[in-house]
């Protein structure tokens, strides 16, 4: 029997998150010789999701939840459901059910067959301009990086024991996970889907956390942007050498120039510009290495509670569990 946990983060997705755990529970009904138990992270939700959590907990034992003290991000809530399971495989999804839940089976059989990571790719983006935005990314990541992370690929995919243990063993706390797994190089293969339209609530993915988390992505697994402050300045003094002999060829030919303006003007505003942007890329990387001599906390728990299938959980603390329950329930019909 092999035990497979799912990792769910959860922000104002109290509409979703039980939909969201019917599906699961009925995609795994059709896989053999497997138990799961599915952890729920809220990432500080401000809606009605923590009483949402408690009450799929009460109802379902497969379930478990973390909650964060406050909107830790994305990566921080993945981070934290890693640290915290210890199934024999490791789903990772969204809440908003445009990861579908029926390709969890077609996930664990490439595991079974000798895939460390499972990856899955939408087809096409759910709407134009997140399509647009998102091959733009991936174009960019892949071009400037040292890896190459399929176009498509989302923060959905399965990820052998092995796999989990080599991510969570990785020192730096700015953790881009689509490129930190790609960058690991376990065996590796592909599913394809359709993301369906959301259907409840809006996405909490506005174009500024899209820009840093592109930003993040590159300056956390590439430092070819360093190379490129090296380029644009060989390129300034290249087009300064050009333009001063240009200036001498017109001077030598007699043309007449306007004293010292174009000599000025040009001259300030390229070696400007370089300036300008050599001093941000170096500010990026600054600021990621102050955040791992920080060594602050990725996020902080404010309640942590473990499903009654979690394989973390002993015997006895599932009888105490299922002893409670019944007393308050005897309580109740008393």
């Amino acid at each position: 029997m092999s035990t497979v946990s799912i990792i769910v983060p959860c922000y104002n997705e109290a509409v979703n998150i039980p939909l969201l755990l019917r599906r699961i529970e009925a995609a795994l009904k059709a896989v053999e010789e497997v138990e799961y138990d599915v952890l729920l992270i809220d990432d500080g939700s401000n809606d009605s999701t923590p009483s949402v959590l408690e009450l799929c907990r009460l109802e379902n034992p497969h379930v478990g939840f973390i909650r964060f003290v406050r909107n830790f991000g994305h990566q921080a809530a993945l981070l934290a459901g890693l640290q915290h399971v210890r199934g024999d495989a490791v789903i990772v999804m969204d809440a908003d059910l445009q990861h579908p839940p029926e390709l969890l089976p077609e996930m664990i059989r490439s595991w079974r067959c000798g895939f460390d990571v499972v990856q899955a790719i939408r087809r096409v983006q759910p709407g134009v301009a997140k399509s647009l935005s998102s091959g733009a990314f991936y174009s960019l990541l892949n071009w400037i990086s040292e890896i190459e992370i399929p176009n498509g690929a989302a923060d959905f995919r399965l990820m052998s024991r092995r796999a989990v243990d080599s991510l969570l063993a990785l020192p730096e706390r700015t953790r881009f996970m689509r490129g930190l797994i790609t960058w690991l190089g376990f065996p590796c293969t592909t599913i394809a889907f359709e993301a369906p339209l959301r259907q409840f609530g809006r996405s909490k993915y506005d174009v500024r956390k899209m820009l840093g988390l592109a930003v993040e992505g590159i300056v956390s697994i590439s430092h070819k942007p360093l190379h490129l402050a090296l380029y644009a300045a060989a390129f300034t003094l290249i087009a300064a050498i050009v333009y001063f002999f240009f200036v001498i060829t017109q001077y030598v030919r007699g043309v007449q120039l306007v004293p010292g303006w174009p000599s000025t003007i040009l001259t300030t505003l390229i070696l400007g510009s370089v300036n300008l942007l050599c001093t941000g890329i170096l500010g990026l990387y600054v600021r990621a290495t102050l955040v791992e001599v920080r060594r602050r906390p990725t996020y902080i728990v404010s309640e942590y509670v473990p499903s009654l299938v979690d394989p973390k959980h002993s015997f006895s603390a599932v009888q105490s569990e299922e002893a409670r329950r019944k007393s308050a329930s005897g309580g109740s019909k008393a």
